[in-house]
């Protein structure tokens, strides 16, 4: 299993097995628990409180002392080398930096430095992993893509449904194709 950006944030809690606590946090958020993330900071750091966001990845993700090798599953990250643009891919170490790192948008979550490199948000270079899959060995990929439509979206949606339905149906066939 790999993910970038909010997939990396839900492999990490699906690896471990707590996919349930994110999903009732997720189903508890209101108005006032998103606003109380941010903090009014005009420095790097983002407008994301950067030790609320850590306490809430500790609760609801993982322990903040999980590496990679204490999943029973696998697992990678993929994060955006902030210097060079090259994509970065965890699979050893801390299963929260490589989140932090996965998940990082400049101005909103604070870059996260590593190996001596300054690492943001993966979906920039690679949105849907499937590449870090195959070079992990997977036999079955089957791939999400949260902004497949923005592009042509005018387009995609008069001629072949919404983007929710064309997901199913691509999960669909997936089960049934072996590639």
């Amino acid at each position: 299993m790999c993910g970038c950006s909010i997939g990396a944030l839900v492999g990490a809690s699906y690896a471990p097995g707590n996919l349930k606590k994110l999903e009732s946090w997720v189903h508890s958020l209101t108005t006032r628990t998103v606003v109380s993330f941010l903090e009014l900071d005009f420095s790097f750091k983002g407008f994301v409180d950067a030790k609320r966001l850590q306490t809430f990845l500790n609760q609801n993700v993982c322990d903040e002392k999980m590496e990679f090798a204490d999943l029973s599953k696998q697992f990678a990250t993929v994060s955006t080398d902030l210097e060079t643009g090259r994509e970065i891919w965890f699979t050893k170490g801390s299963v929260l930096n490589a989140v932090w790192a996965s998940i990082s948008l400049p101005g909103l979550f604070p870059p996260i430095q590593s190996q001596g490199r300054w690492l943001v948000d993966g979906g920039l270079v690679n949105p849907v992993p499937v590449s870090i899959c195959r070079a992990l060995d997977a036999d079955i990929v089957i791939a999400v893509n949260l902004n497949g439509d923005i592009v042509g979206k005018h387009f995609t949606h008069k001629r072949h449904g919404s983007a929710i339905t064309q997901a199913i149906k691509i999960f669909s066939n997936s089960l049934f194709t072996k590639n």
